[in-house]
């Protein structure tokens, strides 16, 4: 990242989230309150806008389509947050956590003189951001476990270790440890780590600063330079009952620090997760072994309409000649919106697929939620990723991989 990348990329962000659809359908009152306290720095007087809603909705468009790295950073913060839960997963997260807080995020009288427009998942991440920000701010740290799309992935010796994250002293252990090694490998001083049991699992989100950056900015007419460290959100999720762990961070060699010191102060074992065995976990050898035959097994699942194969990459793997490493000299990617490998197969009638190495395959689930075909993509890249966007099936799907082999 350079120097003016982070205000930049910021207001980037905000220009693709207030986009017509959002100036036409966003309640102006609350844009109002969220606007109000950066008026001055922004220049954006609300009373001149036009009297006529339609033309005062399309000047604020106008406005934010010139958004820049001058507007302040807050702002940009603020809109940012708003934006990552202003989804489909991030509406039924937030009113999730208010079920739990006992919070209703919009009034029922206002849905009732709405029509129910009021919530839409914009409208409630806006609301939420405003007059629930307790429930705003825990909502955005667990959508960070949603986010994550291929986290690394390792098996412990045995299954039923019990983490220790209601120990107040292993907890403080694993911070102080995380500090410290952050603060090591970037030079910073923020490190938190925040924790989510939710059933059988237990969820880690550990924020740190990483490398410092400058940036000159404008302010009240004046250059000035600013200094600031972009947080990183790194996650830890471990299910007991498997002995599994997932970690998301930048880099693969904090991915494996964090693995040991999960396994340290959570599981009292440095040892838990040794060697590369244990990322041994996923495998294409079904796919590779029966070619074009190969159909997924869904019919114990009722909810799932179809499992289709919608991309397949294949190459020549690894060799080793004379002590050395050789890499394939190619690959070859192939996506059919039902049959890739069939598709494989129409392509390249001659080719063995037991002579190749699978470097992934995507595969896309079908369910039928409350008589609605909801669609998921999983991709699956032996030796250990299984990556989601969307973690509503992540279990089901993942006893479906196992049932296939």
């Amino acid at each position: 990242m350079n120097n003016d990348s982070w205000t930049a990329n910021m207001a980037k962000n905000v220009k693709k989230f207030v986009n017509r659809e959002f100036a036409r359908t966003v309640d102006l009152d609350l844009l109002k309150r969220l606007l109000e306290p950066y008026a001055s720095m922004i220049a954006f007087d609300w009373d001149a806008l036009p009297a006529d809603e339609n033309d005062k909705r399309e000047a604020i468009f106008e406005f934010f389509r010139r958004t820049d790295e001058r507007f302040p950073a807050e702002l940009l913060d603020a809109l940012h947050k708003i934006m990552v839960l202003s989804d489909t997963n991030g509406a039924r997260l937030l009113q999730e956590q208010a079920d739990l807080a006992g919070v209703n995020l919009v009034p029922k009288e206002e849905i009732e003189e709405s029509d129910g427009r009021h919530l839409t998942p914009r409208h409630l991440a806006l609301r939420a951001y405003l007059d629930h920000r307790a429930v705003f701010d825990k909502t955005l740290d667990i959508h960070a476990f949603w986010s994550v799309r291929s986290p690394s992935e390792w098996v412990g010796v045995q299954e039923n270790v019990e983490s220790r994250h209601d120990d107040e002293t292993a907890r403080t252990a694993l911070k102080a440890a995380a500090s410290a090694y952050f603060a090591n490998r970037y030079l910073g001083r923020y490190c938190d780590v925040r924790w989510y049991p939710e059933g059988d699992e237990v969820q880690i989100l550990v924020l740190h600063g990483k490398n410092a950056m400058t940036a000159n900015v404008e302010d009240n007419g004046a250059e000035r330079t600013l200094a600031y460290r972009e947080i990183a959100q790194d996650t830890i999720r471990y299910h007991a009952a498997s002995g599994r762990v997932w970690i998301s961070a930048s880099a693969a060699v904090e991915r494996k620090k964090l693995r040991d010191l999960f396994a340290e102060h959570m599981l009292g074992d440095c040892e838990f997760f040794p060697g590369d065995d244990n990322q041994r976990l996923y495998t294409l050898d079904p796919i590779r072994k029966q070619g074009a035959a190969f159909r997924f097994h869904h019919a114990w699942d009722p909810q799932v309409l179809c499992v289709l194969v919608k991309e397949i990459q294949v190459d020549e793997g690894e060799h080793d000649v004379d002590g050395k490493t050789r890499y394939s000299p190619w690959a070859m990617t192939v996506r059919d919106s039902r049959d890739a490998i069939g598709r494989l197969i129409d392509l390249a009638p001659d080719v063995d697929l037991e002579d190749l190495r699978i470097g992934y395959v995507k595969l896309e689930f079908r369910f039928n939620v409350d008589g609605k075909e909801v669609r998921v993509i999983v991709k699956v890249k032996p030796p250990n990723v299984a990556s989601f966007r969307d973690h509503s099936f992540e279990k089901q799907i993942m006893e479906h991989l196992e049932r296939n082999g």
